[in-house]
């Protein structure tokens, strides 16, 4: 039987064998999950709300706990694993707190006598999340639902089944019933079946699965909600600081061990700016702390999987035989996954056209992309199929402005790493994908936006 096994990144144990779920299961899964919103759907905001509040108080307990299995699972560093699960409290504590920012009916003056806006739920959702951050990403989808009413049915990465049970368990410690949030082990040609019986599709993940996944949507005239991948831009321009600069892409990259759907890929850079932003960016990686994901020291761990170590490595070496420059780093510190999966902070400079400037890279990799001038880093910012996020470097704000307006992205951040803001919309644009995440734009993806308009009863 075919099944799913989590190995821990640090060592190659295993952790976890999970068979994929029959037909028959996936069919129970999905009835039970129907049944739950019909009870569900209309009880009070008060009570969800204080569900909601429930999670974040059974976070808190067992918050170590999960912030161990997540970096058993992932090989997150453990003091960004704590921060995943605290990210994760202060968002039910966020929507538990600001009902009338999220749910607010309002009034709209009209040719009626009366006439409104109500947000509703329509029914179960399927939320499929990636390995990263597997209670973040899962809950950044899922609590906006569960408050508006919707159920869920999660279909959790292969690398983190453990983390997945846990917050199903979770949940049902917090007052949530039995079906109001099931994990779905199902193999990926099981997930047409699961598609057909919801009424919406969250996706975060590679583009390539995500147009699968939005198509099969499409089909059974399915909401959609798609966060892919991107090529984000690091746009360090002239009246950059450079210390600020490098520190902001070293947070960015190496984070996750550069496996973040946000992270800087591109840094393109000024050419009164390059050599210095060059070389004190080598001298800090080289001083960066990797290795035991469990201690609180190390600042970078090992990749999730085996099979990322050797993609990344094959990305790095196409792009070295495409004329890319070695600066530091290139190759993997371990010859097998029983070893770890480390590969280390690698610098490359790199042409616009080169493959680790058109492809994601999800790793620790810096290519380097000199410019001539600030017009020409924004032509290369925008010269990629994807359009999530992009970094600005720079201490004049006028230099910013015709980045904040020109970068083709869904989000802009200036002086500082992009990251997701729980009032703040989330997502891309282009083929990193469509619809938005987080505060009211997160519920409003698969709620009945509903018009109700009266005229006289007589």
């Amino acid at each position: 039987m075919k099944q799913i096994i989590s190995k821990n990144p640090f060592n190659g144990k295993i952790l976890a064998e999970i068979p994929y779920f029959t037909p028959p299961q996936i069919q129970d899964i999905l009835e039970k999950s129907q049944k739950a919103y019909n009870e569900y759907h209309d009880w009070s905001s008060t009570k969800k709300r204080n569900l909601i509040n429930g999670i974040a108080q059974s976070l808190e307990t067992e918050g170590k706990f999960i912030a161990d299995l997540i970096t058993s699972e992932t090989g997150k560093p453990i003091l960004q694993s704590r921060a995943e699960v605290k990210k994760a409290i202060d968002y039910c504590r966020y929507i538990s707190e600001n009902p009338q920012k999220l749910l607010q009916t309002y009034v709209v003056k009209s040719a009626a006598k009366q006439s409104y806006v109500e947000t509703l739920p329509i029914g179960p959702v399927l939320l499929v999340t990636p390995f990263n951050f597997p209670l973040w990403i899962c809950f950044k989808a899922a609590i906006p639902q569960l408050y508006l009413g919707n159920t869920i049915i999660h279909r959790g990465s292969d690398s983190t089944p453990l983390t997945s049970k846990c917050i199903e368990e979770l949940l049902r410690h917090s007052g949530f019933s039995d079906n109001q949030f099931l994990n779905i082990f199902s193999s990926h040609d099981q997930l047409e079946q699961i598609v057909q019986k919801v009424e919406g599709v969250s996706f975060t993940g590679s583009s390539r699965v995500g147009g699968i996944m939005g198509a099969m949507a499409g089909k059974y005239l399915k909401r959609s909600v798609l966060e892919l991948g991107g090529s984000d831009p690091f746009c360090v321009l002239q009246y950059a600081d450079i210390d600020r600069a490098t520190d902001l892409a070293i947070q960015s990259r190496i984070t996750n061990c550069g496996q973040v759907c946000f992270s800087a890929k591109r840094f393109i850079i000024h050419k009164d700016k390059y050599n210095k932003f060059r070389d004190v960016l080598k001298q800090k990686l080289e001083k960066i702390n990797i290795g035991d994901p469990k201690l609180e020291s190390t600042q970078m761990g090992p990749l999730a999987r085996y099979d990322l170590l050797e993609n990344i490595h094959k990305q790095v070496q196409e792009g070295i035989q495409q004329g890319g420059k070695l600066i530091l780093g290139g190759q993997p510190t371990s010859k097998s996954e029983n070893e770890g999966n480390f590969y280390p902070p690698t610098i490359i400079e790199i042409k616009e056209k080169n493959i680790l400037a058109q492809e994601e890279t999800f790793g620790p990799i810096f290519p380097l992309i000199h410019a001539t001038s600030n017009d020409e880093i924004l032509r290369i910012a925008n010269n990629t199929k994807y359009g999530l996020g992009a970094v600005v470097t720079t201490q004049h704000e006028n230099e910013a402005i015709p980045f904040i307006k020109g970068i083709q992205a869904g989000m802009v951040f200036v002086n500082d790493i992009v990251k997701s803001d729980f009032g703040l919309p989330s997502g891309g644009i282009k083929q990193s994908g469509y619809g938005r995440e987080c505060g009211r734009y997160g519920i409003q993806n698969f709620a009945n936006i509903r018009t109700v308009w009266i005229q006289n009863y007589k």
